[in-house]
């Protein structure tokens, strides 16, 4: 009977954690210069090589600084100086058929190098500035996001083969 009670004492204890999971790492920082930031849970802290990435995470750099992001389907994203990047959702299942990257960039640089998700399921990709969603069709693109105060940023794109 002892053992019953302590049993079902454990499982109290350890099944709400289990419940709640814990979210699944969906890339690695591989390079990063200067002041590299995370916004996640409301909290901001900093970003060095190694380091996992998580959905919704916002990622900052500030001024004379980069960063290096390798996803989980071997995509590459990088940022410039003074960008800032959401990623709103990125699904790979590839058991299951299920794959999706949407990213929103709401200012700076970023250059983007497709991996599994970019050739396997392209329209399951989108990037979006504050003017425009970008479909990927390619493989690569470079995307620059400025704009003046009061002012919509305009967006330079240039895509390659």
């Amino acid at each position: 009977m002892n053992k019953l009670m302590i049993f079902c004492f454990i499982l109290t204890i350890l099944l709400p954690g289990a419940a709640l999971g814990e979210e699944s790492p969906i890339g690695k920082i591989k390079t990063g210069t200067g002041e590299v930031m995370v916004l996640r849970n409301s909290n901001e802290s900093a970003l060095h090589p190694g380091d996992s990435l998580y959905q919704s995470d916002i990622i900052r750099t500030r001024a004379r600084s980069s960063v290096g992001i390798l996803f989980d389907d071997n995509t590459v994203l990088s940022l410039g100086p003074e960008s800032e990047i959401v990623i709103e959702e990125y699904i790979f299942a590839p058991q299951q058929g299920k794959f999706s990257m949407i990213t929103r960039m709401l200012k700076g640089t970023a250059s983007y190098l497709s991996g599994i998700i970019g050739r396997q399921a392209p329209d399951s990709v989108k990037f979006s500035t504050p003017d425009t969603t970008i479909g990927i069709r390619g493989t690569k693109f470079l995307v620059k996001v400025i704009g003046k105060a009061g002012h919509p940023p305009p967006v330079f794109l240039s895509s390659g083969p």
